[in-house]
């Protein structure tokens, strides 16, 4: 019997250094709880800390060929249709005009009418300017400023169909040969 004792002395000595009864020495402090509904967590929870929701792992499987049915179709507009078609924009002509002493060479002697990129350049060792009219009429043209050697300067100028003459302004260049006469068509 004292076998026995012992044994149950053993017993309550081991259970209360293990945690079994409650110790007087520490007060039993109550868990607190999460304000966040519970989740499925992917680590252990902690006191006091809320949850993080578990990372969902990417399929293994390959992805799907057919696009996800959606339960409200959007109605897609009526096609738009022209009663009559518009012609295509007219492309930017385009005449380089070509300075020395003394004569006017253009890029081409005839293009079409419209917006088009007159570029001069002063091949020459003197200055040279640049005067595009309507040949028979000098009220209309368009003039382009004192152009120093070996610069290049455009503008984009309204030609209608007809003869349009080209030359220096400066005294004497015209006299001298620094003219020419361009056909623009309609």
């Amino acid at each position: 019997m004292r076998r026995a004792g012992l044994l149950v002395s053993v017993v309550l000595v081991a259970s209360g250094l293990l945690g079994a009864a409650p110790s007087p020495a520490k007060p039993h402090k109550p868990q607190v709880k999460s304000r966040a509904p519970h989740r499925l967590c992917s680590a252990r929870r902690r006191p006091g800390r809320a949850c993080r929701p578990a990372r969902r792992r990417p399929s293994r499987h390959a992805a799907s060929s057919t696009p996800p049915v959606t339960s409200h179709p959007s109605p897609s507009p009526p096609p738009i249709r022209s009663t009559s078609p518009l012609p295509p924009p007219k492309p930017l002509g385009h005449l380089q005009v070509t300075e020395r002493e003394f004569s006017v060479t253009p890029s081409r002697t005839a293009l079409a009418g419209g917006l088009v990129a007159v570029e001069l350049v002063n091949r020459g060792q003197d200055p040279h300017n640049l005067r595009v009219e309507r040949a028979g009429d000098p009220g209309t043209g368009f003039d382009f400023a004192l152009a120093q050697p070996g610069t290049v300067t455009s503008q984009k100028l309204q030609l209608g169909p007809g003869t349009w003459k080209l030359y220096c302004t400066l005294p004497g260049h015209e006299q001298a040969g620094m003219r020419t006469l361009v056909t623009v068509t309609g």
